[in-house]
């Protein structure tokens, strides 16, 4: 452990972005390697990344109490009137949308009901849809069109330039289920109309840095990197003026996973650890787990492989809170690549190969051929040279069943070509492995921090 401790000055310049590159590593890696004392002296920060239940409460002066007494009272009586004008059309809605849910669970094709469409139909229908992101994404679409539909049937005349906002809103939510469900050419097509019907209502602040996140997805599964951090800075800069900390963190989030996905891990992680501690962890416990793993995946990546253990070691009760199965595989991976990085490859193998076979019984066989190529780093490193060849060999032919991308297949004959010359190195299968991943459109949706 280093003796050397980071002023606080240097955590704050980390975390408005005002540190030189050196000085902002050393300060991560110091804060993220366990120091006790910097932990008692960071506290705050520290508490965000590792102990996110566990958040100091806020305490407010007299004055400030009264003034924000007053006003939340403002406020608060206009929030009543509306909340009161909308209650027994949520509760319609909502009642509504749950037998279109049910007919979607019995395998039936849902239908909007017949007469006229709620506001608050839409909005528990875009609900509903975005809680099926995870567990079926199939789903997820049907119910992001029928909230399209939905709007569409909107009223004019009750609802104005805000039956527009709800179009571009709805249309918007349709090209992000498009986009999980790797329908490309269509989310883009329904991006672009979200993106003309925002330009036509109210002019939403709020609403564009929505379509700005999800389009920032889009882009980044298009490997379209440019175009998407200018949607996140766009975002960013509507949330730092109308939003809150949490979703000003949020945005930092996702343009450090981006970054770390096109290739710049040290940058991408001073970004992760940037944003966390404006993440409020009550409202999204699991946006912090997912960016604590992904701080460690950069780390991995990085090669500090020490360091990334005594995270690891210190994420256990996350993991155990947090984790779904695919988490608990990709925490599995991490484990063999940090065993690997410290010369311990037995275990690495070990990890591997479970791993690999996990995965093929799941019916994952894309992400088990990128595992394979991992335990192809491991017996390369023993000197197994021929059964790295029958190993790429198997990859390939995998591959060519799942219909997986010319450029796929090229970089594995590239792999393939080297090891029959007697010429492939550990670079190479690096090479070859970080162009597969790429591929997997992982960068949202694989790493669980797609937008929600």
């Amino acid at each position: 452990m280093s003796e050397h401790h980071p002023r606080r000055e240097a955590l704050e310049g980390l975390l408005l972005s005002r540190l030189p590159a050196a000085e902002a590593k050393a300060t991560v890696s110091h804060l993220l390697g366990g120091c006790e004392r910097c932990q008692e002296d960071l506290s705050p920060l520290a508490t965000a990344m590792f102990t996110p239940d566990a958040a100091p409460e806020p305490h407010l002066s007299e004055p400030e109490e009264d003034a924000y007494d007053l006003a939340i009272s403002a406020a608060f009586g206009k929030a009543l009137q509306r909340e009161r004008e909308l209650a027994s059309d949520r509760d319609t809605a909502r009642r509504r949308a749950e037998e279109i849910v049910r007919a979607l669970r019995h395998a039936e094709t849902p239908a909007l009901p017949d007469g006229p469409v709620s506001w608050g139909l839409c909005e528990i229908l875009l609900e509903k849809s975005r809680e099926l992101r995870h567990g079926d994404p199939a789903g997820m679409l049907v119910l992001a069109n029928l909230a399209r539909l939905a709007a569409d049937r909107l009223d004019p005349q009750v609802h104005g330039d805000q039956r527009t906002d709800m179009q571009s809103r709805a249309w918007a939510e349709l090209a992000n289920a498009y986009r999980i469900t790797d329908d490309f050419p269509q989310a883009e097509a329904a991006m672009a109309c979200a993106l003309d019907l925002r330009s036509q209502g109210t002019g939403d602040p709020l609403l564009y840095a929505r379509i700005a996140d999800l389009n920032a997805s889009l882009l980044c599964d298009l490997r379209r990197f440019k175009e998407a951090f200018r949607m996140l800075d766009l975002a960013y800069a509507i949330h730092r003026r109308h939003s809150d900390a949490h979703e000003v963190g949020r945005t930092l989030i996702l343009k450090g996973l981006y970054t770390g996905y096109a290739g710049q891990p040290e940058e991408g992680l001073q970004l992760l650890v940037q944003g966390l501690p404006m993440i409020d962890r009550a409202r999204d416990s699991k946006l912090v787990f997912h960016t604590l793993h992904n701080i460690l995946l950069f780390r991995v990546e990085l090669g500090e492989y020490e360091a990334a253990q005594r995270q690891l070691q210190r994420m256990r009760s996350l993991y155990a809170a947090h984790a779904a199965w695919l988490d608990l595989v990709k925490l599995h991976r991490l484990e063999a690549e940090i065993a690997a990085g410290m010369g311990d490859l037995a275990t690495a193998e070990a990890t591997f190969q479970q791993i690999r076979q996990d995965l093929d019984d799941a019916g994952l066989a894309y992400q088990a051929g990128l595992v394979s190529l991992d335990l192809a780093s491991v017996w390369l490193r023993q000197g197994r040279t021929a059964e790295v060849r029958g190993l790429v060999t198997e990859t390939m032919a995998t591959f060519r069943v799942l219909g997986t991308e010319r450029e796929a297949l090229s970089a594995l004959h590239l792999l393939q070509d080297a090891l029959e010359r007697d010429q492939a190195t550990l670079d190479v299968v690096r090479l070859v492995s970080g162009i597969l991943r790429r591929l997997q459109n992982e960068p949202a949706t694989r790493a669980g921090l797609e937008t929600l």
